[in-house]
């Protein structure tokens, strides 16, 4: 009796072992996918108080990912989102490209799960129609590269999947302009960009 119960004991402290290790898992592939708010602001003189009018808007993103390790991950994302104002465009649009690395403290053990996160982005700004000398229209396109830093934290209702919430802020300029399909990129000055976005979604990783 002393042996099967010696047996029994060891037993549950190994189940009990398996299951604290399988709260949350960040490796392996995953999909992402997010709501989210985006505003933007510039000094440029060539965007006027456009930035200034703007309420900021909402949209939407998606990404996927590989977890090398529980605490190191790559990422390539897009999102794009619908940006309010008190001017009446047709269009007046910012989507985006990320790639990048995220850092995810904490282990398999937790619940939640913080995180830390770094990548190059692409932005696109469409604005139509954008007037000059309140007479002539034009659709205007910019485009560009910069970086982007941002951090978050998990939470995990099972172990491989998880809701996720993400501050970020995109930094660069807008190298390419172009109106209504004309080229105008160089303006004499920078077109630069301050991008904030705020996300929640659901994670899912394929165990």
């Amino acid at each position: 009796f002393k042996k099967q119960f010696i047996f029994i004991c060891a037993c549950l402290v190994s189940m009990s072992a398996y299951a604290q290790d399988i709260v949350s898992s960040t490796q392996g592939f995953f999909l992402n996918l997010n709501g989210q708010f985006t505003s933007w602001s510039t000094e440029s003189q060539y965007f006027g108080e456009i930035d200034d009018l703007s309420d900021g808007g909402l949209g939407i993103s998606i990404r996927a990912g590989y977890g090398i390790t529980q605490n190191i991950e790559v990422f390539a994302e897009y999102g794009v989102a619908g940006i309010s104002s008190d001017f009446s465009f047709d269009t007046y649009r910012i989507s985006n490209f990320h790639i990048g690395g995220r850092y995810n403290f904490g282990a398999t053990l937790r619940a939640v799960r913080p995180f830390l996160e770094a990548s190059l982005s692409n932005q696109s700004l469409t604005i139509d129609p954008i007037t000059f000398d309140q007479v002539v229209f034009f659709e205007s396109e910019s485009s560009g590269w910069g970086g982007a830093v941002g951090g978050g934290l998990h939470y995990f209702f099972l172990q491989n999947l998880s809701a996720s919430g993400l501050f970020r802020a995109d930094f660069g300029n807008f190298g390419n302009t172009s109106l209504s399909g004309r080229d105008v990129s160089d303006l004499n000055e920078d077109l630069d960009y301050t991008i904030i976005s705020i996300q929640f979604g659901l994670n899912y990783y394929f165990q």
